[in-house]
């Protein structure tokens, strides 16, 4: 699977918006929030063709720590200085905020599934050849990570089976560097 880190850095992520918010945030934001409508905007400019639509959606929800439907600035730098210079956990604890569609502290199958799939249509040229691979990487993850076989990860659980596995931290934390110890 392509993941999202052979698409994008996050450097280049990060390069991307702090131009646009050097050039544009201070005038189309003068009240410091983010809307989800110009967050999206950034997006569009960044992949035209659409297809990162669903998942910049999630990144959204996650950069919005708050719930107010608005990324203040604070919350933008939180979360682009975890992804550019936090370590592993921290990453890790992003992501796991990323995956955690619901907010109720646990990762369910449907919801881990609903993010690979918005990163699979993101990243495969073909969107009809996605068919049933990220219900089926999911499972496979769950398999490996849900140690108490509950059917749902615990942050506890998703970090460690992140840090046990490189493979996994570097799919699930969107991440193309290796863990730092």
């Amino acid at each position: 699977m392509t993941s999202l880190s052979d698409v994008m850095t996050f450097a280049e992520l990060k390069f991307a918006l702090e131009k646009w918010r050097y050039g544009k945030f201070d005038k189309d934001c003068p009240s410091g929030q983010l809307s989800r409508k110009k967050f999206m905007a950034i997006y569009v400019s960044l992949f035209p063709d659409g297809k990162a639509g669903p998942f910049y959606e999630h990144v959204f929800r996650t950069f919005d720590q708050d719930g107010s439907g608005k990324i203040d600035f604070k919350e933008f730098l939180q979360a682009i200085g975890v992804t550019q210079d936090g370590n592993p956990e921290d990453k890790l604890e992003l992501a796991f905020r990323l995956y955690d569609i619901d907010r109720n502290g646990s990762i369910e199958e449907d919801e881990m599934a609903e993010i690979i799939r918005a990163i699979y249509y993101m990243t495969e040229t073909d969107v009809d050849k996605v068919g049933d691979a990220p219900r089926i990487r999911t499972r496979d993850i769950f398999i490996k990570m849900d140690a108490n076989r509950d059917g749902v990860l615990s942050k506890e659980e998703f970090i460690e089976g992140c840090l046990n596995d490189e493979t996994l931290y570097r799919l699930l934390a969107c991440s193309s560097d290796e863990q730092e110890s």
